[in-house]
């Protein structure tokens, strides 16, 4: 129990000093960063116990339905036909390279998959937990993605928009 208080009390001060530095995300990357220091520092902290994911998952779940709306539901008739597409698209492009990255690494396609597919990092790593994927490559791989988007996207935008 007393690695569980501590993984929480490392994980509390990471995403508190993330917000605190205004690190988008940082309520998630923070204990992410935190914990991964310690770790890397030496201090012995074994993996979170089941409920820590489990709870996660129905906060995560919470927070995504609490954002559906009458109004965005209505606007769902518009984007339906692009919605499903664009989908499409990435689906295929994210198959594709995680083949190609399977075939390049010694990574299995599943871990490959869920490294690259563009979604949520949260929500990823949540689904790679009910699979065989290697879950410290994912949230690693997911993480450097959306740090490259956080990052990168803003600079992309005022160039394609000028």
């Amino acid at each position: 129990m007393t690695d569980a208080i501590r993984l929480l009390a490392f994980g509390l001060t990471g995403a508190a000093l993330a917000s605190w530095l205004r690190i988008p995300g940082g309520w998630m990357i923070g204990p992410m960063l935190a914990i991964t220091v310690a770790k890397v520092g030496g201090v012995n902290l074994r993996k979170a116990p089941r409920a820590y994911s489990e709870i996660g998952k129905v906060l995560l779940g919470t927070f995504i339905g609490a954002t559906f709306s009458r109004a965005a539901l209505a606007q769902l008739g518009q984007l339906l036909l692009p919605a499903i597409g664009s989908t499409l698209v990435m689906i295929v492009v994210g198959m594709a390279l995680a083949w190609m990255l399977a075939r390049l690494t010694n990574l299995d396609v599943g871990t490959a998959l869920f490294s690259l597919t563009p979604g949520g990092m949260a929500e990823m790593v949540a689904i790679a937990e009910e699979t065989t994927a290697d879950l410290g490559v994912v949230a690693t791989l997911q993480f450097l993605r959306y740090s490259s988007v956080v990052m990168l996207a803003p600079a992309i935008l005022d160039w394609f928009l000028s």
